[in-house]
């Protein structure tokens, strides 16, 4: 009975260190993606559109004009440019809750990094290599 006891809680106690270890690899590469700047990950949807728009904006800028002559037939092949969409500006609100959340996020950080220096000098403390 006793040893099975045992077990249970050693078992809780790898799942709980596995869960720190992870959560801290998170919090790491979170911070070192916070320093280095980007990820690898790709761009959003609404950036591609607008690169594709002003790329189909300076490709038609520096098109040289045709002669008079072939003006016709170029005019019956060639559709007429739709005109880009209006990009709404981002509300002023955003960006506060985003340092809100950010401002939070480094807190966190910062706690677990201090939480993770006394666990290790709990058991430093523990095995005598202190």
């Amino acid at each position: 009975m006793r040893l099975g006891q045992f077990y249970l809680k050693v078992g809780l106690f790898a799942l709980l260190l596995m869960f720190c270890i992870l959560f801290g690899v998170s919090l790491a590469s979170s911070g070192t993606q916070r320093i280095e700047g980007t990820s690898v990950s790709p761009p959003a949807k609404s950036a591609v559109q607008g690169a594709v728009v002003q790329a189909r904006g300076q490709a038609t800028a520096i098109q040289p004009s045709p002669s008079p002559a072939s003006k016709s037939t170029i005019a019956k092949t060639q559709p007429t440019p739709t005109p880009a969409p209006v990009q709404e500006p981002i509300a002023d609100h955003d960006n506060s809750l985003n340092r809100v959340g950010n401002k939070l996020g480094d807190l966190l950080q910062i706690t677990m990094h201090h939480g993770i220096k006394l666990f290790v000098s709990l058991f430093d403390a523990v095995l005598g290599k202190g």
